[in-house]
């Protein structure tokens, strides 16, 4: 049986460790304990492991464990392909690490509040590769004092074309500084030009994780959204869920299904970013208790979190992609257990959520609601 404590005997301190435990993040994931002793001793990675394994936390967690918070200088710069990406390390940073300051680099974001975040001296900055040049060119940014360089989804930067901008900032940085590169996959061009892009790089190969249990069904119902309440209040009377996830994409979201559930009855809370880390403890003690049999929650919080007891998963938001979709389901069919997956889509979104099937390797099956029964409809398979 795996301690609860094992992020300790991986280096981790125990500060680190009591936050991660409220999150209710206990045990490390495979990725996690082969990552983290080899960021710790500044080893430099190429890592390849499959969607849904705890790549983020497998370097951050060693990266602020290494901080030589005595000091003001920047000392982590972590690249991502896109805005949602940085928005989504950037708070798990924060409710891990309160007292450590980082700052978000991203295109499409307000350039003059950014240069504001950096004049705070942050320690970790967390950028899309666009705007981070630009930084440097300008001179806002300084390499000299980087001491590793995190680029997260390799393969997406390479798909998107960013790896040209990634290079240059590379070469920005001192040569002795620590490099880590994460992906689901490892293009042919980063294997042959890992020597290039690192002194002596490691490879850590994990295959087979991050798949989606088969004992978890996957549903769908079409509905608009503006009759997305009712749709959700009527299947949860008519399953009554032992205990059920909703997701939404936004805090307010998770506001506003709260309150309106609370209002038709049903033992609710909810759970997000802009919570006090003392309401967010106080949700998830409720509802893992039984307190509140439904939680409703955003994406951000779906990572690492483990109820044992949920059966059911509502995406009452079309997850983003595919990632999100297996970090979202993944919260039930916990431990051998049945669950299901209903996802809420739109007419003109069920192409997207056909997409993240085909990518996550389910079936989907479309379900449809007559007053108190729900039935499933034949659907021809997508190709």
């Amino acid at each position: 049986m795996v301690s609860s404590s094992e992020f300790s005997s991986l280096g981790i301190s125990p500060a680190l460790e009591k936050s991660l435990k409220k999150l209710s993040i206990n045990v490390p994931t495979e990725v996690q304990r082969e990552v983290i002793p080899a960021v710790l001793e500044d080893k430099n990675l190429i890592v390849q492991s499959p969607t849904g394994t705890g790549k983020t936390l497998a370097y951050l967690l060693p990266l602020l464990q290494k901080l030589h918070v005595e000091t003001k200088d920047l000392e982590v710069l972590v690249l991502v392909p896109s805005r949602e990406l940085v928005f989504q390390v950037v708070q798990l940073v924060r409710m891990i690490a309160q007292d450590v300051s980082v700052a978000s680099l991203s295109g499409g974001a307000s350039r003059k509040r950014q240069l504001e975040n950096l004049k705070v001296k942050p320690k970790i900055v967390v950028g899309t590769p666009g705007r981070v040049l630009d930084l440097f060119q300008k001179k806002k940014l300084n390499g000299q004092t980087i001491r590793t360089v995190v680029v997260d989804e390799v393969d997406k930067m390479m798909s998107e074309g960013f790896m040209g901008d990634v290079l240059s900032i590379l070469r920005k940085t001192l040569k002795s500084r620590q490099v880590l590169f994460f992906s689901a996959t490892i293009p042919r061009e980063i294997l042959h030009k890992a020597p290039e892009l690192m002194e002596q790089p490691n490879f850590i190969l994990l295959k087979g994780a991050g798949r989606i249990p088969e004992q978890i069904k996957h549903f769908y119902l079409m509905c608009e959204r503006t009759k997305k309440f009712v749709t959700l209040e009527r299947l949860l009377k008519i399953i009554q869920p032992k205990r059920a996830l909703v997701f939404v994409t936004r805090p307010e979201g998770v506001v506003v299904i709260v309150e309106y559930l609370r209002k038709k009855g049903f033992s609710v809370v909810g759970l997000h970013s802009d919570l006090s880390q003392n309401e967010r403890k106080n949700s998830i003690k409720s509802f893992r208790e039984g307190k509140n049999l439904v939680l409703v929650t955003t994406d951000l919080l779906a990572r690492g979190m483990d109820f044992a007891e949920v059966d059911y998963v509502f995406n009452f938001d079309l997850p983003v992609d595919a990632q999100h979709y297996l970090h979202r389901v993944g919260r039930t069919g916990r431990a051998g257990k049945t669950g299901a997956a209903i996802t809420l889509v739109a007419e003109n979104q069920k192409f997207i959520l056909y997409k993240m099937a085909r990518d996550l390797g389910v079936s989907l099956e479309k379900m449809g609601l007559d007053g108190e029964r729900i039935f499933l409809i034949k659907n021809r398979r997508r190709k």
